[in-house]
């Protein structure tokens, strides 16, 4: 029995939290939010999402290490991991694979293609 699938976004900003929990509902996603690591990394280990949007510039502890504990992690290390940024550098330029992620978007990606995005990682 297959059900929604769990999505687990990392962003500081409320603003962001609030757009991508509306968009990826309207899709039919359950999804959970954190404002930092600290915060994802327990909300990733209780709910066990079936991936990780993640946002890299955080407070306290930057999404690529963040990214990185998840996948040295036994309970999270599965969890795929889609970067989320802000940051305008081409895509083809962040070796955002090195510390596991599965992609690399900017957040001025149309929606349709982050869904596309996720649909992709999800299959």
């Amino acid at each position: 029995m297959t059900g929604k699938k769990k999505i687990l976004f990392i962003d500081d900003n409320p603003v962001d939290r609030a757009l991508i929990n509306r968009l990826l509902s309207k899709y039919d996603f359950d999804v959970y939010l954190a404002e930092d690591g600290l915060a994802g990394q327990r909300v990733a280990q209780e709910k066990k999402p079936d991936l990780i949007l993640l946002d890299i510039l955080l407070p306290h502890i930057s999404g690529i290490e963040l990214c990185k504990k998840f996948k040295k992690d036994p309970i999270t290390q599965h969890i795929p991991v889609i970067f989320y940024t802000s940051i305008d550098t081409p895509k083809d330029l962040i070796d955002y694979t090195s510390c596991g992620a599965r992609d690399y978007i900017q957040k001025t990606t149309p929606p349709e293609e982050l869904i596309a995005a996720i649909k992709a990682v999800l299959q």
